[in-house]
């Protein structure tokens, strides 16, 4: 409130300053540009509002971030700034980067909670000189007698020569080189130091198989600044569904599901909101992978060929981007590492600039540290059998920039239909389980596909 009313405040001063000045005339326009800049510089970052949404989800469905240890499940978020606006035509796949990089954040969370170490180190130093020559230089104990004392007085009857007569000069009274530079070199010296850094090395390295996006969260601000956020979990039931996928065998977990084609939204403006996985039970009740990406093109300058290759490639950028999703799901190994450092330094130093002569400054400095490093490296590897397409499709989103996705599926039933090709022998049916650009502040959540209770 403070910030909004001093900038309200500045604003109207340059204004009146103007008026006075030059006689300008302030219309209903200026006054509403002025509302609109103060509304603006005291808005709530894109980070806050899409953890408030994130917040009031967990809070909905009756789960706190962390580990239960109840229910065996661990949930996680994290968030992701996308680095682009929508004026950029690469919006759309910074918009898709940002998902990517809030999900591999969100698994190095769980892969050092889960599988980390941290090694962790303190330093103090203290260090004061109050002596009474405290603030002599080396260079002021040795200009009142001997070879530097000649220096002394060369120095004051030849200030005029160049430097390198002057040097030639030294030499030739027999003056080392190592002196001569001593001469005009800077010199300090510490009279006061105290020093704390703090350092801590996490290294980890585990699967993310069962790590599992139950919702996102894609939000911007006024200023079209946009933001991702993600909840992930993992759970005993997650885990072996994965390693079942992974072996390629019937798995004994079964739930209430429905058709594919019915969970996945028709809608392409809906689509436009949903990313990455989703663990969900199909019509035989078994469980199924829905894997969800889109990538961008500019199709700005393109003729109806070139378009249409562009788009082309865009989904098969798409297709990549969800088979690598299941993927990791499935068999993810993940290696992360990080350091940090943080502290302080004060000092009080002096400082002397060209040599016995020079000019002498005391200074007062204050360092505050804060490094940070992180290295993380996730793979993956897994057969695709089981695996098909549910959908392609295009679109232009709000901005009016071209979005091309792909919405691809693993399942039982198709792992089956699968080993009968490679077998050449029929695939055994399956029994179903009957049913029982002005931008405005906003959050779009991905669909709904089970509650956090079903695995």
């Amino acid at each position: 409130m403070r910030k909004y009313f001093i900038t309200t405040v500045l604003l109207i001063s340059v204004l009146n300053t103007l008026v006075f000045a030059k006689e300008v005339k302030i219309k209903q326009k200026d006054v509403v540009e002025i509302n609109n800049y103060t509304k603006k510089v005291s808005l709530t970052d894109i980070d806050d509002l899409i953890e408030d949404s994130i917040q009031k989800y967990s809070k909905n469905n009756n789960f706190e971030f962390g580990i239960d240890e109840k229910r065996g499940k661990h949930f996680i978020y994290a968030l992701e700034t996308v680095s682009l606006k929508p004026m950029d035509p690469d919006f759309v796949k910074s918009l898709s980067v940002a998902y990517e990089k809030a999900f591999l954040s969100a698994q190095e969370q769980f892969v050092m909670d889960t599988f980390g170490k941290i090694i962790s180190e303190k330093e103090t130093e203290l260090f004061s000189d109050n002596s009474t020559n405290a603030k002599e230089f080396e260079s002021d104990k040795v200009t009142n007698k001997g070879i530097m004392a000649k220096i002394g007085r060369v120095f004051d009857k030849t200030l005029s020569l160049a430097e390198k007569q002057l040097d030639n000069a030294l030499v030739e009274l027999g003056v080392d080189d190592s002196d001569i530079e001593k001469l005009n070199k800077s010199e300090k010296k510490i009279l006061y130091k105290n020093k704390f850094i703090s350092k801590s090395m996490k290294e980890a390295y585990g699967r993310v198989s069962g790590f599992i996006p139950i919702k996102t969260f894609v939000g911007k601000d006024e200023s079209g600044q946009y933001g991702v956020g993600v909840i992930a979990m993992r759970s005993d039931k997650t885990s072996q569904i994965a390693k079942d996928i992974s072996m390629q065998r019937e798995t004994l977990i079964e739930g209430r599901g429905k058709e594919i084609k019915d969970i996945v939204p028709s809608d392409k403006k809906v689509l436009l909101n949903e990313f990455g996985l989703r663990l969900v039970f199909d019509a035989t009740g078994k469980p199924a992978l829905i894997s969800y990406a889109q990538w961008g093109f500019n199709a700005t300058g393109l003729d109806s060929y070139m378009k249409s290759q562009a788009k082309k490639n865009a989904k098969s950028m798409a297709q990549d981007m969800a088979d690598s999703m299941i993927a990791d799901f499935v068999n993810g190994n993940l290696q992360v590492s990080s350091e940090s450092e943080h502290g302080e330094i004060i000092q009080r130093v002096l400082e002397k600039n060209g040599g016995v002569d020079g000019m002498v400054s005391d200074k007062i400095i204050k360092n505050i540290i804060d490094k940070t490093s992180k290295n993380a490296k996730l793979k993956s590897s897994m057969k695709l059998a089981g695996v098909s397409t549910v959908r392609r499709w295009s679109t232009t989103n709000e901005h009016g920039l071209y979005v091309a996705g792909v919405v691809r599926k693993w399942t039982f039933g198709g792992l089956n239909a699968a080993k009968s090709v490679q077998s050449g022998k029929r695939m055994s049916k399956v029994k179903k389980q009957q049913d029982k650009q002005n931008y405005s502040r906003s959050v779009n959540e991905s669909s709904e596909y089970n509650t956090v209770n079903d695995f």
